[in-house]
């Protein structure tokens, strides 16, 4: 019994974990221990739920035989005690309240992970998750204000080569593959003495001679996209259009 209530338990928790949008985003930031420790609470939950469940069942079986055994024309002479019947109750080998308890479990387990308002996020709840997720990380936060408000970022990668441009969208959620899609407004190098910034390329100034837009026909700005591994990611910052203007009228003078 006790080998089938813990099979159940991390059962439950783990079916939850991984399917549930909110819980999902939440343990892919757990390491170690702590993501036994999360499938465990949640698999616990589920079965405290079963609990109550059916202690409201045996609550209920007492209430109806009081009021079958009061009323002499309902029991017909017969005394009922069907709240005992139902702790004596075994189904292979296993107390009744036990397997009510662990079915509950289940059903509340499926039913939060697959038809609940948490389960189905819309577009605005799923905003606010990301939004409340990332305030913890500050590369997290900063790649999400920069797709939120339309900021321009200036990536710096480990090789000294520099992006600064529009992040289209950040995976985050395995480390392995942890990538941000930047459309690039600006391209260039660090100097490798010097440490100064040398611009090779001007997109955005490409993308207005050829009227290129995020939805133009036959190409668009998403045909220059850069995917780029964030531990490549040196530093990540805020780009204002005054500097990127100072930028480009330094790499006009040089040219």
């Amino acid at each position: 019994m006790g080998t089938a209530i813990f099979m159940v338990l991390m059962v439950c928790g783990y079916w939850y974990t991984s399917r549930d949008l909110t819980t999902r985003f939440k343990i892919k930031r757990s390491f170690g221990w702590d993501v036994y420790f999360l499938v465990a609470l949640y698999g616990c939950i589920f079965v405290l739920q079963g609990v109550i469940a059916t202690g409201i069942v045996w609550i209920l079986l007492l209430a109806a035989s009081a009021v079958m055994n009061a009323v002499p024309a309902l029991g017909e002479g017969v005394h009922y005690h069907w709240q005992i019947e139902f702790m004596t109750w075994s189904f292979l080998g296993i107390q009744a309240p036990v397997v009510v308890m662990l079915s509950f479990a289940i059903v509340f387990c499926v039913y939060r992970s697959n038809w609940s308002g948490s389960a189905k996020l819309s577009s605005e709840g799923r905003k606010k998750l990301y939004k409340n997720l990332t305030r913890a990380n500050g590369v997290e936060g900063l790649l999400y204000q920069c797709m939120e408000e339309g900021e321009l970022a200036w990536v710096t990668l480990k090789s000294r080569r520099i992006y600064i441009g529009m992040i289209h969208t950040a995976h985050y959620e395995l480390p392995s593959t942890a990538n941000l899609v930047l459309i690039p407004m600006l391209s260039g190098y660090r100097d490798g003495e010097t440490l100064n910034l040398h611009i090779e390329h001007n997109y955005s100034k490409y993308y207005a001679e050829h009227g290129i837009t995020l939805d133009s026909e036959p190409k668009s700005a998403m045909a220059f996209r850069k995917v780029i591994m964030l531990d490549q990611v040196e530093s990540l910052s805020l780009f204002d259009a005054a500097t990127a203007s100072a930028l480009a009228l330094e790499s006009q003078n040089e040219d």
